[in-house]
């Protein structure tokens, strides 16, 4: 399938946190946190103009150490959250953003001083002070937040008050064990009250309502190696995907979690991270440490898994009215990157523009093939 040159950007550092600015619904944009034991770390917002072909930076310093995770707001373009590692704890901090500088103005256009900065409005900090492992905010509205601590811990943070904390609730640890939190996502569906956590090998599923009642379903030994993240389904309620150690992606329907009802195993080493595609979510994409990044179709447990449908005049019986729908599989395997692939993300502007992070460092912005994109829509 014929692909685009993907547009480059360089870190000075390594970096492995990576999210579209989900508020930015104009502009495609990428925020990424960079991981410097020596040096002051910082996130890069990233801009691409498609027409321009041209990408512009505003960097915003962050003194409280490595970045582990960075996630966005999903209405308010200028609030993030980071997971962060100082003195050898991991924490999490709510920050605001100064505005970017207008019509896409490079940072290198700037004096050295002009860089942004982060006013940070809230310290997510659990009364024993566990350390966190990951910051959900709630799909659509972010009133609340959710982190999950390393031991399993969940704590809900209420921000519905004009961005003050409010009303925390802290759970007990899902999990009595030993095992360490390895990924976690919050559902957009069921009224946004189900947050989905794993352990290792394990992922349980809680409801927010009820979280000391226990989980709602698990599946036990999902992977047969640790799972690196899941995403849900945007637009089908009982669909998850997961990613692991062995190099999987899976895919779950959680009405019959006996065995998952998709297997993919396009990765030659761990799987870092899958997300799928919020307007077509037949695309998903995934990334892994064997430097590779997979689009991959899920059409069969997608929304749209005919394809495009026979006309609504069933008088007309024209062939080209008829679409053959998308075959599950590999669409494009990407093999830019020259190290481990932690993060993917769709941009929330351009439901045909993804971007990907190595730990080096490089930053590559990809659009879907415009065959296939011609194909799901026409």
């Amino acid at each position: 399938m014929e692909e685009e040159a993907p547009i480059i950007y360089g870190l000075d550092f390594q970096a492995r946190s990576l999210c579209a600015q989900y508020g930015e619904t104009e502009m495609v944009r990428f925020l990424i946190g960079t991981q410097s034991l020596k040096s002051e770390n910082s996130i890069h917002c990233v801009e691409y103009d498609e027409e321009s072909v041209l990408v512009s930076k505003f960097v915003y310093p962050h003194p409280l150490g490595e970045i582990w995770q960075t996630n966005a707001h999903p209405n308010q373009a200028d609030i993030i959250s980071t997971v962060h590692s100082q003195n050898q704890k991991m924490s999490a901090t709510v920050y605001k953003m100064s505005p970017v500088p207008s019509n896409g103005q490079s940072i290198d256009t700037l004096d050295s001083t002009s860089h942004g900065q982060l006013k940070a409005i809230a310290i997510l900090e659990s009364s024993d002070e566990k350390e966190v492992a990951k910051v959900l905010w709630q799909p659509n509205d972010g009133n609340k937040v959710v982190t999950v601590c390393t031991d399993s811990q969940i704590n809900l943070w209420d921000f519905s008050n004009d961005g003050k904390v409010q009303n925390a609730i802290f759970s007990e640890p899902l999990c009595k064990t030993h095992n360490q939190v390895t990924a976690a996502n919050w559902s957009p569906h069921h009224g946004t009250n189900q947050v989905a956590v794993a352990m290792e090998t394990n992922l349980q599923v809680v409801d927010l309502r009820s979280v000391n009642k226990g989980s709602i379903y698990n599946i036990e030994n999902a992977h047969i190696e640790p799972i690196r993240d899941l995403d849900f389904n945007p637009n089908r309620q009982y669909y998850m995907a997961t990613c692991g150690d062995d190099g999987c992606v899976k895919f779950w329907d959680v009405r019959n979690l006996s065995s998952p009802v998709l297997n993919r195993h396009d990765h030659y080493h761990w799987v870092w991270q899958v997300r799928y595609n919020v307007f077509h979510d037949q695309l998903v994409l995934s990334a892994g440490s064997d430097a590779r990044v997979v689009l991959t179709s899920a059409a069969s447990l997608s929304s749209e898994p005919f394809g495009k449908l026979m006309s609504d005049d069933k008088d007309n019986d024209d062939d080209e009215d008829v679409r053959s729908p998308l075959a599950d599989g590999v669409i494009t395997a990407y093999e830019e990157h020259e190290d481990s692939v932690y993060s993917v993300a769709w941009s929330s502007a351009d439901s045909w523009t993804f971007a990907s992070l190595s730990y080096g460092g490089r930053l590559l912005i990809h659009r879907v093939p415009r065959s296939l994109k011609h194909s799901i829509l026409f």
